[in-house]
């Protein structure tokens, strides 16, 4: 079988052709220039909106081929040019179309609204003209948004520095069996799980540290993308970040708050898993760097990449046959797993329908492959079904895709487990699942939201940054635990805080609603696996609300939330009973 590596010709056969498609659009462009002075009507508002979106499409292609280029090689001077030029060209597009919105709000909505009786072709646009006049007031001038414009090549100039520091940093060395290893990006994950104490603690305190050198860089990169982003929600005319994220898909910020109030409420129960953990694996005094050791028993979980295509077929065979289908298409070509030292190390991602990783062989690995097998397979249901315009997923569809996956791998490995280790292995990763997804994402959700109000008062430096975290950690991890200081620093190693403006959270909102999915579709059978294909097969065609109906979900209604819960707490109470481990 092919290996697991990128076919990007789909995209561009080579640089030069991405380099032709730069000249193509620029002619588009330059045609655009003369609907700027014709008053629309409904066959030239259709001719005007389908050329800007054949505009976009061939731009976004451009901003993926020389993304995903670079982080096949980020130790090429040509792919890193890629990746700039890129970013630069999309970033002018984008500005050089927006005159385009501005002809629509003249005319008004009652106006557009007769066009689309006239010319019924209009159709497909409506529900990003009705999202258009819903935004209005935060269409902004061409003075304004070259001051946004301006604002995100900091930010981009800023990530560029990031990118650079993370590729560069050392990560140090430490002693095990009286010889010096070093650490790195793609081992990090072995020593710090590692069944010897000493090395994981040698692990935790030298790459914090190296982290705690550049803290001063790592926090002024932090203080000039959250003015940049600050500045411009205030530009567009929101009253927070969080308002312009959240209110561009129509969903109410109190849903956040509901999430962190929920979450704060229920930190008892994976406190409470935090302490059998410490039991089962002997740990007393148990410090952070302590919890990443598998509850195995020493059971040795190696994939290679065939046995694990071969389990994700397996575990994905609920989700019916259509489903399993569009897997075995994107194996080839679409997934890119082989190791590679030229390739960007530290993280894991999907983009289009594209996924990004270095499999090593772990359970983490697997997972993360079903993971990003459930974005790529929503896109490329989405790319199938819709046009352009709406063909990339909304926040929680697409979370709740892969998180699904996530759910269907575990009961899978945990129902064909042969030994009691086994089941007590993936028990533990279903509930540590909810851990890092539900507690830790809502924790950085939180986080996050108090650096943003900060930075409205006073500048983001490490100390407060450090300080912060460390007070924040405490909360959520419980007091029977013994915290070294140098876990203040870990705020540096978050790479979402840098790139993107609240993406935790889509994480522990995506696990409590795919828990639901999961129970009606594969429990209950109170949905179809029809169903579940059109849902992930509407891309952004409605709002995400909306598109949460299509399997029987109202985000509204709290017990969403509230029954993830009570799925975590049964699955404690099962490892309780594997265990042996039944608390008084």
């Amino acid at each position: 079988m092919n290996k697991l590596q990128w076919n990007l010709q789909e995209i561009f056969t080579d640089n030069h052709s991405f380099y032709q498609a730069i000249e193509n659009v620029k002619i588009l462009l330059d045609d655009m220039n003369k609907y700027e002075k014709l008053n629309l009507d409904a066959s030239l508002l259709l001719e005007v909106l389908d050329k800007k979106w054949q505009i976009k499409e061939l731009s976004n292609n451009i901003l993926i081929y020389g993304s995903l280029m670079y982080y096949k090689n980020i130790n090429s001077d040509e792919c890193i040019e890629l990746k700039k030029v890129a970013e630069t060209f999309n970033n002018n597009v984008d500005t050089s179309l927006k005159f385009i919105d501005r002809k629509i709000l003249e005319l008004g909505y009652e106006k557009i609204l007769d066009f689309i009786v006239e010319n019924p072709k209009l159709e497909i646009y409506k529900l990003s003209l009705d999202n258009l006049f819903r935004l209005k007031k935060h269409i902004q001038s061409d003075e304004i948004n070259q001051e946004i414009k301006n604002n995100n090549n900091i930010i981009n100039e800023q990530l560029g520095i990031y990118n650079n520091l993370l590729r560069d940093i050392g990560y140090g060395s430490i002693n095990i069996d009286d010889e010096e290893v070093k650490v790195t990006a793609s081992n990090f994950g072995k020593y710090i799980s590692s069944r010897d104490r000493e090395t994981r603690r040698q692990t935790y305190f030298t790459v914090n540290s190296s982290f705690q050198n550049e803290k001063d860089n790592f926090a002024n990169l932090l203080n000039k993308i959250y003015e940049c982003r600050i500045k411009n929600s205030a530009l567009e005319k929101y009253n927070s970040v969080l308002e312009k994220i959240l209110y561009e898909e129509n969903i109410d910020p109190k849903i956040i708050d509901k999430l962190i109030e929920s979450v704060n409420n229920n930190l008892g129960l994976i406190q409470n898993y935090l302490k059998i953990k410490s039991d089962l694996v002997n740990i007393e005094n148990p410090h952070l760097y302590d919890f990443g050791v598998p509850l195995d028993s020493n059971l040795k979980v190696k994939f290679s990449i065939e046995e694990a295509k071969e389990i994700i077929l397996n575990a994905l065979k609920p989700l019916g046959d259509k489903y399993l289908e569009v897997v075995k298409i994107l194996f080839n070509g679409h997934i890119d797993a082989e190791l590679d030292e030229n390739k960007h190390q530290s993280i894991i991602f999907s983009w289009h329908t594209y996924s990004f990783m270095n499999f090593k062989g772990s359970y983490i690995d697997l997972k993360n492959m079903i993971h990003e097998i459930g974005h790529i397979v929503n896109y490329y249901l989405s790319k199938k079904e819709q046009p352009f315009i709406y063909e990339d997923s909304t926040i929680f569809v697409g979370e709740t895709a892969s998180i699904t996956n996530e759910i269907l791998l575990n009961r899978y490995l945990y129902n064909n487990a042969n030994t009691q280790e086994e089941k007590i292995f993936y028990l533990s990763k279903e509930i540590e699942n909810y851990f890092t997804s539900v507690f830790k994402q809502t924790m950085y959700t939180e986080f996050e939201n108090d650096l943003y109000e900060t930075k409205t008062k006073s500048d983001l430096t490490s100390e407060i940054l450090c300080e912060k975290y460390f007070s924040l950690i405490k909360k959520y991890y419980g007091k029977d635990i013994n915290y070294d200081q140098i876990a203040n620093i870990e705020w540096a190693r978050l790479g979402h805080l840098y790139r993107w403006s609240y993406y935790p959270y889509k994480y522990a909102t995506g696990l409590l609603i795919a828990s639901v999915v999961i129970d009606s579709l594969v429990d209950k059978k109170t949905l179809s696996q029809e169903e579940y294909i059109k849902f992930l097969s509407a891309g952004s065609s409605q709002y995400s609300l909306d598109l949460l109906k299509i399997v029987n979900i109202d985000l509204v209604n709290t017990d969403i939330i509230e029954s993830g819960f009570n799925v975590m707490n049964q699955d404690i109470k099962e490892l309780q009973k594997v265990t042996g481990l039944i608390k008084k």
